[in-house]
C-alpha cells in the first residue's frame, strides 16, 4: 500500500516539518515523497535521505513556474490514483493545498491527525482539543493533514532514495513567479521554536505588547499571541497560536496576560513546560501551567528580563 507525502513548503524553502509527515506516512505504508515549486532540487536532496522514503518524485519545471497551491493541487490530483493515502503537514501551506486537492477529487480531507491506529483508522482532536475522535477511512485515496507536534521527525539515512523526475501535467495553471517577499524577522519560526513567549489581551496596547518581544529576544525565543490579542490589533495574525492559528510544541512556553481560553490551550497543550503570568488567580491558564505566577505581568516580565541580562553578562 503506497503513500504519497507532499513536502511542506516554507515560503519557497525546504521545511524541516516534512520529516514529521514522512514519519506519519510510514505508519500507513510505503512512502513516496513529492517535491515541487522553487528550490525543488534542494527539497529533493533533503527528502531522499529521510528514513522510510522509497522514492522522491521531483516535478521539473522552468524557473518561473508559479509555486502556488493551485498548481500543486493539480499535480497531486493527477497522481492520486496510484496512492491509497496522500499526506502532508497541517500548517498554512498543507491545509491550503489539501483542501484544493479534496475539491478536485471530491473528497473531504481528514485534518489535524494526531495519531494513526492502523491502516484505516486515525485520530484527530475535536472540541478545541478537549476530546479525540477516532476516524475510520472508507474512501480512498484518503487525504490527511497531520499535526507536526504529534510525530517525531524521520531519521536520516545513508541509503539514499532514488529521484524520479515528473513533467508538469496538462492543465496546470500558467503564470510567472517573481519571488517571495516575506516579512523579515530574526526570531525563530513559531512552529520550530524551542522557546515561545506569548501575549494576550491583558497587554492592552500594541506598545505594551513589546514587553513580549523584549523577553522573547532575551531568551532567544519566538513571539506568539492569542486570538484576542490579534483581533484587538496588538499583534499580527501570523503570530496567532491556538485552534484557529498555529499549533506549537516548544520546550518552554511563557504566557503573559493570557487568560487561557480552550481555543488557545488547544494550540499549546503539547508544550514541554508552560509558565503562566497573570494577575488574575482564576485565569484558566494557571490550572494547566507547570509554573504559575499571580502577579502584574509588566513587573514580572521586567524582573525576568533583568535576571536574563545578569546571566548573559556573567
Amino acid at each position: 500500500m503506497r503513500v504519497l507525502v507532499v513536502a511542506s513548503d516554507r515560503l519557497g524553502n525546504p521545511s524541516p516539518l516534512t520529516a514529521r509527515a514522512v514519519t506519519a506516512g510510514t505508519q500507513l505504508g510505503r512512502v513516496d515523497l513529492l517535491v515541487a515549486g522553487t528550490r525543488s532540487q534542494e527539497k529533493a536532496e533533503a527528502g531522499c535521505c529521510l528514513h522510510g522514503v522509497e522514492a522522491v518524485l521531483q516535478v521539473t519545471h522552468g524557473p518561473h513556474f508559479p509555486p502556488s497551491t493551485e498548481n500543486l493541487a493539480q499535480i497531486i490530483a493527477g497522481l492520486a490514483q496510484d496512492y491509497r493515502w496522500i499526506v502532508t503537514v497541517h500548517d498554512t501551506f498543507g491545509a491550503d493545498v489539501m483542501g484544493r486537492v479534496g475539491g478536485l477529487l471530491e473528497t473531504s480531507p481528514i485534518t489535524q491527525v494526531n495519531g494513526i491506529l492502523d491502516s484505516g483508522t486515525v485520530t484527530r482532536p475535536v472540541q478545541a482539543g478537549q476530546a479525540v475522535a477516532r476516524v475510520v477511512m472508507q474512501k480512498f485515496p484518503s487525504l490527511l493533514t497531520v499535526r507536526p507536534t504529534a510525530f517525531a521527525p524521520a531519521a536520516k539515512t545513508e541509503n539514499l532514495a532514488p529521484v524520479r523526475y515528473l513533467a508538469l501535467p496538462e492543465g496546470v495553471l500558467s503564470g510567472e513567479h517573481h519571488g517571495f517577499y516575506p516579512s523579515l524577522s530574526q526570531r525563530p519560526d513559531l512552529n520550530q521554536a524551542a522557546i515561545i513567549v506569548a501575549g494576550g489581551q491583558g497587554l492592552e496596547s500594541a506598545r505594551s505588547f513589546e514587553t513580549v518581544a523584549v523577553l522573547a529576544d532575551l531568551l532567544g525565543g519566538a513571539v506568539g499571541a492569542t486570538r484576542g490579542a490579534v483581533d484587538a490589533g496588538l499583534a499580527p495574525p501570523d503570530l496567532q497560536i491556538g485552534q484557529t492559528g498555529r499549533v506549537v510544541a516548544p520546550d518552554l512556553y511563557i504566557g503573559l496576560g493570557i487568560s487561557g481560553a480552550i481555543q488557545h490551550l488547544a494550540g499549546i497543550k503539547d508544550s514541554g513546560m508552560i509558565v503562566a503570568i497573570n494577575h488574575d488567580p482564576g485565569a484558566p491558564l494557571h490550572a494547566v501551567a507547570d509554573f504559575s505566577l499571580v502577579a502584574d505581568l509588566f513587573t514580572a516580565a521586567s524582573r525576568l528580563g533583568e535576571i536574563m541580562m545578569a546571566r548573559k553578562n556573567k
